[in-house]
């Protein structure tokens, strides 16, 4: 019974499963480690979770993101009665209002007036009884300076009797007036309310108005005024140092006591504002969400948590545990179905895993931390989008950012609005970078991400109730990620490409250069493969343009696909320059042999480079699984002389087949090139032919069933090798040459 051409469900299921002898082995392809991948993941994505179904409206940032959208649930009716909680940005807010409208607590000082009144009489006294040459007791000094020392001396003695009797009266005046209303410590302009309470004892307080207290600046204005009409100019500016030096407050502010009557009148704002009851309405399906039906809506899903934690916290991590699995599944079913190979290295499931989580950890951040701004447009997820893009491919980068803007969504309780906006810069800021050449094009990424995250955003915005307060900082929000998501992308690239030997198309740049050491040996010791590689390459670029490929991949895989024939060239015909060919003194089958070993030695060599994978694996997919024809004839010749059997495998390539589109082209190119020496170079119709049969060879021999290339690409690339070897092997004009000018004639001796 014939085989059945297999459904395209079997294809996908069979796609990317051949794998090199290397690949199988070790713990990074092992089944046991890609469990404890997908397990470790599930967990960590679930714990980020909200702890129950009816917290996900608590967040402030995601509440006001569903104001003027659609109620879609069914109508809400309440079980039982509960308090309506003021949402947290309202209640710190009028918390903060109360602290601030708290008056400063003050103490009496330990230092009574009486006090100060005895040193004035003291310090009169004693400047008096000196500067009459009394005593030589110097009492006065620690509250009179120099300056008004000298002032007193160039007065007579009954004039500076006189003065400093009035001023002592004036002094002791004013001690009295600054007692009564109040000398404080500290500065009156760091009180920003109209009263302070002077705290009398552990019951009693009193209130004094702020306007009428004094400070230490306020003294001079104050002596001056005293002293105006009353004293002299020197006398007001002895009377004021005086004053200056001996008034102490009498009020003394103490912070421990402030901040206890603050914390108080923090205490004492309420949490609530007001009461639902059994049995009402909260919202009807298809109204429109407002403020306030949002806030009882809140305020029902935490007391249903509160009155129902202890029955439904299982249920929770349970309902978590399968919503984490669900969302990490669009990723999983992607990589098992279309990206088998990727799946089955637990290096590369890790790697897109933990950019998975990258972005969960974020939108976890941004419900706990306290604080209005619009932190869901901080979340990276185009980072991730870039990396996936930049490393795997296009359409890898694509499910890795639904994946994580769902997980988003799903940590931040059903925020639709920031997985659409998420989804949207991450698919744009993919493309960016999609056939990325060169790091300058991180300025491009920018723009795209900010686009991206600022359009649907205000989309939504106009949809339901448009602030302009909240403008400015999604902007802000919005412009600092696109700005980051880039750098961060490029920094973390760099450290991957070195530490896993990844090869992005901005590290192939790096071998995209004639003068590495293996092509400049390739070039040495073997120059018929190193002028046929280039022409190779020639060839495979061209094509990779045409079809839309990679053309640097193609590329840079064609300048290193031979190079194991480095170390036997002299067994391949192209390096065979006089002197003769060494298969003529060889069996068909040691000669197939040694054709054969060049892909293990090539790709030994490219280890021993470190070449990375992605060019190493052009060397043993340019082959495929080929028959060796020109050696396997000879044995089957050979063989039906002497009666013997031929096993066809010792005449095949060992595979894999290519896997990549670039890896098909570069083994067409390869047949291409060498047997489009053997026809007329100037019959375009020869060429073509000669390409038919190569094509057809390869397509009915199975070699491109493992890659992605199409019938409509095959057209494609059989017209570019066409058009360029007819280019490089066209005829040259014969050139006339000059005819040779007459010699002149010898004469003969004799003559």
């Amino acid at each position: 019974m014939a085989k059945t051409k297999p459904t395209l469900f079997e294809q996908l299921q069979q796609g990317e499963q051949v794998e090199t002898a290397r690949e199988k082995l070790g713990v990074r392809y092992s089944g046991y480690m890609r469990l404890v991948v997908i397990l470790l993941t599930v967990i960590i994505a679930a714990a980020l979770f909200p702890a129950a179904e009816t917290v996900e409206i608590s967040d402030e940032q995601n509440a006001r993101s569903m104001i003027g959208l659609v109620w879609l649930n069914e109508t809400v009716r309440t079980e039982y009665s509960f308090p309506i909680t003021k949402p947290q940005q309202q209640y710190a807010e009028e918390a903060r209002r109360a602290r601030e409208q708290e008056p400063p607590v003050f103490t009496r000082s330990r230092t009574p007036l009486s006090a100060s009144v005895q040193a004035l009489s003291r310090t009169i006294e004693s400047v008096s009884n000196y500067l009459d040459g009394l005593t030589d007791n110097q009492a006065f000094m620690p509250y009179l300076s120099e300056r008004s020392l000298i002032l007193l001396r160039n007065m007579d003695a009954p004039a500076r009797r006189r003065s400093l009797a009035a001023i002592g009266r004036k002094v002791e005046n004013y001690l009295t007036v600054l007692a009564r209303q109040g000398y404080i410590n500290i500065p009156r302009e760091q009180i920003a309310v109209s009263t302070i309470v002077l705290r009398l004892n552990s019951v009693q307080q009193s209130i004094i108005p702020t306007a009428g207290l004094v400070d230490s600046a306020h003294i001079i204005k104050s002596v001056e005024a005293m002293a105006a009409g009353a004293l002299s100019t020197a006398e007001t500016a002895i009377a004021l140092d005086i004053m200056q030096k001996i008034a102490v407050p009498n009020l003394v502010y103490s912070n421990e006591l402030t901040e206890q009557a603050r914390k108080a009148a923090e205490y004492s704002v309420p949490r609530t504002i007001g009461i639902v009851r059994a049995g009402e309405i909260l919202i009807a399906k298809g109204d429109r969400i407002t403020e306030q039906a949002l806030n009882r809506l809140r305020s029902y899903g935490n007391a249903r948590y509160l009155l129902n934690k202890q029955n439904l916290s299982w249920l929770a991590i349970v309902g978590n545990i399968g919503h984490a699995s669900c969302i990490y599944a669009v990723l999983l079913w992607y990589l098992y179905y279309i990206r088998r190979r990727m799946f089955d290295d637990a290096l590369q499931l890790g790697g897109l895993s933990a950019a998975f989580l990258a972005s969960g950890i974020q939108a976890f951040a941004t419900v706990n931390i306290d604080t209005s701004a619009p932190l869901q447009l901080a979340v990276m997820t185009p980072a991730v989008a870039m990396l996936a893009a930049i490393i795997f491919d296009s359409r890898t980068a694509f499910y890795a950012t639904v994946a994580s803007a769902l997980l988003v969504a799903g940590i931040r309780g059903g925020d639709y609005p920031t997985a659409l906006t998420l989804t949207t810069a991450g698919m744009m800021a993919a493309y960016t970078v999609k056939d990325i050449e060169s790091r300058t094009q991180i300025f491009r990424s920018v723009f795209y991400i900010f686009t991206g995250l600022i359009v649907p955003t205000f989309a939504l915005d106009a949809a339901r109730s448009w602030e302009w307060r909240e403008v400015g900082a999604q902007s802000l929000t919005a412009l600092i990620n696109s700005a980051i998501s880039p750098l961060l992308t490029f920094g973390l690239l760099f450290v991957i490409e070195r530490v896993f030997n990844i090869a992005t198309n901005l590290r192939l740049q790096e071998f995209d250069n004639l003068n590495h050491p293996l092509l400049l040996e390739l070039n040495e010791k073997a120059p018929g493969t190193y002028q046929h590689t280039l022409t190779i390459a020639r060839l495979a670029e061209s094509a990779a343009q045409a079809i839309g490929g990679n053309a640097l991949l193609a590329k840079t895989g064609a300048y290193y696909h031979d190079i194991g024939k480095i170390e036997k060239a002299e067994y391949f015909v192209e390096n065979q320059l006089n002197i003769g060919n060494k298969h003529d003194r060889l069996s068909p089958r040691k000669s197939a042999g040694i054709i054969k070993d060049h892909v293990q030695e090539g790709v030994e060599l490219a280890r021993q480079y470190k070449l990375p994978q992605r060019i190493t694996d052009f060397i043993p997919m340019h082959h495929g699984t080929m028959l060796i024809k020109h050696f396997y004839a000879q044995a089957v010749a050979d063989a039906a002389e002497s009666g013997q059997t031929v096993n066809e495998s010792d005449f095949r390539y060992s595979g894999p087949k290519p896997r990549t589109r670039e890896a098909a082209i570069v083994m067409l190119a390869d047949a291409a090139e060498a047997l489009s020496r053997i026809v007329k170079a100037d019959d375009r119709e020869d060429i073509e032919e000669t390409l038919e049969k190569i094509f057809r060879d390869r397509l009915s021999d199975g070699q491109f069933d493992e890659c992605d290339i199409t019938t409509k690409d095959l057209v494609k690339i059989r017209e570019t090798f066409a058009r360029n070897l007819v280019g490089m092997h066209h005829h040259r004009i014969a050139y006339k040459e000059l005819p040779a000018e007459p010699e002149e004639p010898v004469a003969s001796e004799g003559e």
